[in-house]
């Protein structure tokens, strides 16, 4: 899974889409407490993983924060244009 990671980055770069550098490797067995299979569970990493996670985030909720403007640009264009 992690060199699909890499690659798909590679992959996205060249379409223009914006990634993030960061990346975690999570276990489904062992960083995801699911009680119920018909509701989210909750993501519980090793404590050797939150730094990298909260990193991940980090740069997730700061790249959604920069392309907030052009979201609304995109739809102010489609709204008018309609």
């Amino acid at each position: 899974g992690t060199r699909a990671v890499e690659h798909l980055r590679a992959v996205m770069t060249e379409l223009k889409v914006a990634t993030v550098s960061s990346q975690v490797a999570l276990n489904a067995f062992t960083d995801f407490a699911i009680t119920d299979p018909t509701l989210p569970g909750e993501i519980t990493p090793g404590e050797h993983q939150e730094p990298t996670l909260f990193e991940l985030l980090d740069d997730l909720i700061a790249w959604s924060a920069a392309f907030k403007g052009v979201r609304q640009r995109l739809a102010e264009a489609e709204t008018a244009g309609a």
